[in-house]
């Protein structure tokens, strides 16, 4: 692998990944408000009015209590276990949430939305499989769902079916053909599955449909620029960056973008907002690093890769273009060997830092280590005549120096 292709291959864009849209349930509301103080004179249809009319004026410790009002004297209600449910859910409380409407379910296993709402609950507390078999009941009971549609296709995206995905929100259009959302998501699951066309398709409909959706224009910008359209690309960052949101994200992008139509300065410009905004964006960094290196501003690089490493020591690249350039200007050699062997350490599996460990051996007088670096590169890249060369070059410097002492 080249240095260049080092170069065009370090593509950390930042995505923006989808917020799920969970939608309620049920619509709770009633015309009819049971006071407290009339507690007694209510009849248990009173008592699910009034813990419907709690539940929507956000008083969900009272829909509780007339929801229990209701079970004490028939503990087969369906409603009111809903309906306590609903309450549970608002205050957070997923998994009694989820034990009501599990009783519910028990009672009536074909009655609407109850699956669906036990399905949202669940969704909080990260059971995916468990919440895409609960929307699919609903499904079953009701095929005209769309939120469950919308909410399944959702959840496959965070378990990374995307294909199933597709096929749920497509279905949540047909429903629903102005769905902001539906689009949205099947934008992100469509450049999942590498249809970037696709999901710009999707992107520039959501912003049709709402064109203050600022995330839109930040992941068509994705989309643009993997399709390599780097200047569509910078247009929809720099719509995000004028509207003042997200703007590390956005400059950080931006300045992906400029560096791949080699506009180095301009990138380098962009990953410095981005650095000012967010100084612990370690992308940011490496990504300003590489543009400073084509530009020669080897000493900034050198920094960079400096700052990088120290916001994580895990990522062998970044040792990796440190060493290189360590090498390079002769400085710090020794440091240069220890940055290489920790790039090689976390990732073994790229024959080019071979070549340049086999280089910075050669400037340490490591001539034997050295040749064991470049036999290693030179059997995975056998053609390499600069390899060749400069083996032959050390072992004549071995030979003569065994000449020398005899």
């Amino acid at each position: 692998m080249s240095f260049l292709q080092k170069i065009i291959n370090s593509k950390n864009i930042a995505v923006l990944l989808l917020s799920i849209g969970l939608l309620a349930g049920n619509t709770i509301y009633s015309p009819v408000y049971c006071a407290k103080s009339h507690i007694k004179k209510t009849s248990a249809t009173g008592y699910i009015e009034a813990a419907k009319q709690s539940i929507k004026d956000k008083q969900y410790e009272n829909a509780i209590e007339f929801c229990n009002y209701v079970l004490k004297d028939n503990p087969n209600s369906v409603e009111a276990y809903n309906q306590r449910g609903n309450a549970k859910y608002n205050l957070g409380k997923y998994k009694e949430a989820v034990e009501d409407y599990s009783k519910a379910l028990e009672l009536n296993p074909n009655r609407q939305n109850l699956y669906y709402n036990r399905a949202l609950a669940k969704s909080h507390m990260k059971k995916y499989d468990e919440v895409i078999s609960d929307y699919t009941k609903e499904i079953e009971i009701n095929n005209t769902n769309k939120n469950a549609y919308l909410n399944r296709g959702t959840t496959e995206i965070l378990l990374q079916k995307y294909d199933e995905a597709i096929y749920d929100l497509s279905k949540m259009i047909e429903l629903d053909s102005k769905s902001e959302l539906a689009y949205y998501n099947r934008g992100i699951a469509k450049r999942n599955t590498g249809d970037y066309k696709g999901a710009i398709e999707d992107y520039t409909k959501v912003i049709e449909l709402n064109p203050d959706n600022i995330d839109a224009y930040n992941n068509r910008g994705v989309a643009q620029y993997y399709l390599n359209n780097y200047s569509k690309a910078i247009d929809d960052y720099t719509k995000v960056i004028n509207s003042g949101k997200d703007l590390a994200k956005a400059y950080y992008n931006r300045g992906m973008a400029n560096f791949g139509l080699k506009k180095y300065e301009q990138s380098v410009e962009d990953f410095t907002k981005a650095i000012e905004i967010s100084s612990d964006n370690e992308s940011a960094y490496f990504n300003r690093g590489l543009a400073q290196e084509i530009l020669g501003n080897d000493s900034c690089a050198i920094d960079d890769y400096t700052k990088a490493i120290e916001l994580n020591p895990d990522n062998d690249e970044y040792y990796y273009h440190r060493a290189y350039l360590y090498g390079k200007l002769n400085l710090n050699i020794k440091q240069a060997l220890k940055d290489i062997e920790n790039s090689i350490k976390l990732n073994n599996n790229d024959w080019e830092k071979y070549y340049t460990r086999a280089v910075i051996h050669n400037k340490l007088q490591h001539h034997i280590q050295a040749v064991d670096d470049l036999n290693l590169y030179l059997k995975n890249n056998p053609d390499n005549t600069e390899a060749i060369g400069l083996r032959s070059y050390i072992i004549k410097k071995m030979n003569n120096e065994l000449k020398d002492k005899k």
